[in-house]
């Protein structure tokens, strides 16, 4: 059981987070990664997680 909780507890933390992917070109936001920006047509978008440290995945950051 504890593995489902965990799970559970996962989950509904990324839920909560709200937008987590932006569109480098028109700054749309989004709960979930698109292949390509429905308001612009751009195709870089990123992890809010990677923007707030620099724009870099997290296994290039050092």
């Amino acid at each position: 059981m504890g593995t489902l909780l965990r799970l559970k507890e996962y989950l509904s933390r990324e839920q909560s987070e709200g937008t987590q992917y932006e569109c480098l070109t028109c700054h749309a936001t989004f709960e979930r990664q698109p292949q390509v920006c429905p308001d612009c047509g751009g195709y870089d978008i990123r992890s809010r997680e990677w923007l707030d440290s620099g724009g870099r995945p997290p296994e290039k950051r050092a």
